[in-house]
């Protein structure tokens, strides 16, 4: 097979050649002056131009076929390359996802979701359906990270999946490829949507829909978000005490401003009563979400954990009490 320089083995050994020989060339080429003219440039030149002509891609399409191959390490290092042509090989990629082997439908709808060509938002669609939830997920995972808005009604009717991964990307990606001016019919419906799925028996799903939420700018959510910061889940309640103090400062897409009133001070309360968390992590979101609404009633609060916590709450606290003057 040719390609387009030497055959691969008489190529790496013209490579060794060339390694092996060049050096002592040039040495004794500039060592010579009366070789120098003679010699060296134009040798240089030729080995530029080999070099040049040897790095000239190849094809992919043996890296398509390394997809269909029953070693996963096999197929995530062609998908590592195939990733590299870009938007060269969409198409190709296109082709793949009618193949009739889970594994390769997989590994497309991965790398159709990292290239983010809007040439894949049918393909990526479709793919919903998929027999595998393995790919229906990625297919999912690829429409968010494309932000496609043409995807939100095809992503709702896999709301009930019985698939937690899938649910969870599917819950993620309407937030993602939500648009005010196409979907603004739809905002309300979305909005409900969203809040049923913060109380998803799943935690991962209740994050997906807390990253979901603030593309709605957590309209009509403050309940919900209070609810959550006292989650069963370590790792639900860590995100939605950021959530608290990104909606109580009104720092979120679609907002209508800082919170006020009974819902300003039930949310200043749940984020005054997460800085008795046993996480670290979760203590600070709650007194950085504090410093974002900027709540001088918490100020007992925080002055409590500034004597009594660790290093790091110290040092969060009390950057947080000079700004508020109580320091």
């Amino acid at each position: 097979m040719s390609h387009g320089c030497l055959p691969s083995k008489r190529r790496a050994l013209g490579v060794i050649s060339w390694t092996q020989s060049a050096p002592r060339l040039i040495l004794g080429t500039v060592a010579d002056p009366d070789r120098k003219n003679t010699w060296l440039f134009p040798m240089l030149a030729v080995m530029a131009a080999a070099l040049w002509a040897c790095s000239e891609p190849s094809s992919p399409e043996p890296l398509f076929e390394q997809l269909h191959s029953l070693r996963s390490d096999v197929r995530e290092k062609a998908a590592a390359k195939l990733i590299l042509y870009g938007e060269a090989v969409v198409e190709r990629l296109i082709e793949e996802s009618h193949s009739e082997f889970i594994r390769v439908r997989f590994e497309v709808a991965k790398l159709l979701g990292r290239m983010k060509d809007p040439r894949a938002t049918d393909t990526l669609i479709r793919m919903l359906g998929d027999d595998s939830f393995n790919v229906a997920q990625y297919a999912a995972w690829g429409l968010g990270e494309l932000r496609a808005p043409s995807a939100v009604t095809e992503l709702l009717p896999h709301l009930q999946t019985p698939s937690k991964g899938f649910r969870a990307q599917v819950v993620t990606a309407l937030g993602r490829c939500y648009n005010d001016t196409i979907h603004a019919d739809l905002r309300d419906t979305l909005t409900g949507i969203v809040t049923v799925q913060l109380k998803d028996p799943t935690p991962k799903v209740r994050i997906a829909a807390l990253q979901s939420a603030r593309h709605l700018g957590y309209t009509g959510m403050s309940p919900a978000l209070i609810r959550l910061s006292r989650d069963p889940s370590a790792e639900v309640r860590h995100v939605a005490v950021q959530a608290l103090g990104q909606m109580g400062a009104g720092l979120v897409p679609r907002s209508k401003g800082p919170l006020s009133g009974q819902d300003r001070s039930n949310t200043v309360e749940a984020l005054v009563a997460s800085l008795d968390e046993p996480y670290q992590s979760i203590r600070t979101k709650a007194v950085r979400s504090i410093e974002q609404i900027g709540a001088p009633e918490a100020t007992q609060a925080l002055l409590r954990l500034h004597a009594e916590g660790t290093e790091e709450d110290q040092r969060e606290t009390r950057r947080v009490l000079e700004g508020l003057g109580a320091s």
